[in-house]
């Protein structure tokens, strides 16, 4: 099988392998993976490959959908022929804290897959018996009115979920302020607009027409161009100088902490979702003084992932503007390309 390999820490070190097909014991499952996307944790990948949970060489993808193709003798909840989607977990201690309370996401030993073990770049993925037999939930089905590249976008929709309906009080008929147009801050868009929110801004760094007309299809009632607009004097505009309850970071830039003080009413909510890896470069008193909440957001839970995929297969939620390239593997240089310079918001590998 074709695998996508990041063979090496470091810039670059990724190329097309042959593979053989994993083998699986008593106790394991095969997926025949029939959709991946691109994460930006995966273009950050490519061009830092500084993770210190990257252990190479290992096969990338994290976000993917597929079938089981093949079961262990001992499994007993899972079938061949079975629709599912991964949480991208490949390992879980079952011993900590955080695995005691449900909190698999935060588990202390956690490996992911397409990070630390083989993921979904490839035809086929193994998962683990240990792992089904700590927390079965890291696979879920998928509905039949739901597709595989739907699916695959699950990742990224429950962790806009978690920032925008679990982690903030947004209540409907309040205005949100959302930083960053990539997929998860497309995600956030949407998710808001189903919570009834009244105003939806956008932010963005560039005025990038792809990722400003589908955040308007997904809900988005203004966008502003950072680099070309007065951010604060644009939102102050939209809402009748009353600004906004909660905003959504999915930008990461500390500059956007900074400027969230003007943006946010007293008793504000700032989830930050985006990564900033250099230091605040101001105090942070003004957020106690303004009794702001900062919020640091991580990952999702299964509460998310079952009413998302509700959600998804009724029609309340439509991610399929997100997709704007399906590639087969052998182009993958083009998606991360496309995808990091913009000219693509996601980019999916079908097999």
């Amino acid at each position: 099988m074709k695998a996508l390999v990041k063979t090496a820490p470091g810039p670059g070190n990724m190329e097309l392998q042959d593979r053989p097909v994993p083998e699986i014991e008593d106790d394991d499952l095969l997926i025949e993976v029939r959709a991946a996307g691109i994460c930006g944790s995966d273009l950050r990948t490519r061009k830092y490959g500084n993770s210190r949970n990257l252990r190479t060489p290992v096969i990338l993808g994290h976000e993917f959908a597929g079938v089981i193709c093949k079961v262990g003798k001992n499994v007993k909840d899972f079938y061949v022929g079975q629709r599912v989607v991964s949480d991208n977990t490949g390992y879980l201690c079952g011993k900590c804290d955080n695995c005691a309370r449900g909190n698999y996401m935060m588990c202390e030993h956690r490996v992911g897959l397409g990070v630390g073990m083989d993921g979904g770049f490839t035809n086929y993925v193994r998962i683990p018996g240990q792992l089904l037999s700590v927390n079965p939930h890291s696979l879920f089905t998928i509905p039949k009115t739901v597709s595989f590249e739907e699916a695959s976008l699950l990742d990224p929709l429950c962790n806009a979920y978690k920032a925008v309906v679990e982690e903030s009080h947004l209540m409907p008929g309040q205005d949100v302020v959302v930083f960053g147009l990539g997929t998860l801050g497309q995600m956030a868009v949407a998710v808001a607009n189903l919570m009834g929110a009244a105003n939806i801004i956008a932010v963005n760094r560039s005025d990038n027409l792809l990722r400003f007309d589908t955040a308007k299809t997904l809900g988005a009632t203004h966008c502003v161009c950072s680099t070309k607009q007065n951010v604060l004097g644009e939102i102050a505009r939209i809402t009748s100088g009353e600004m906004v309850p909660v905003i959504i970071d999915c930008a990461g830039s500390n500059e956007i902490l900074g400027l969230a003080l003007d943006i946010l009413q007293k008793g504000g909510e700032f989830i930050k979702v985006g990564y900033d890896s250099s230091p605040v470069p101001f105090s942070l008193d003004a957020y106690i003084n303004k009794g702001i909440r900062i919020q640091g957001h991580f990952a999702y839970d299964y509460v998310g992932w079952k009413n998302c995929l509700r959600l998804l297969s009724i029609g309340k939620l439509n991610v399929k503007p997100v997709i704007t390239e399906h590639l087969p593997l052998d182009d993958w240089e083009k998606g991360f390309d496309d995808q990091a310079a913009g000219r693509a918001i996601k980019v999916i590998f079908e097999f």
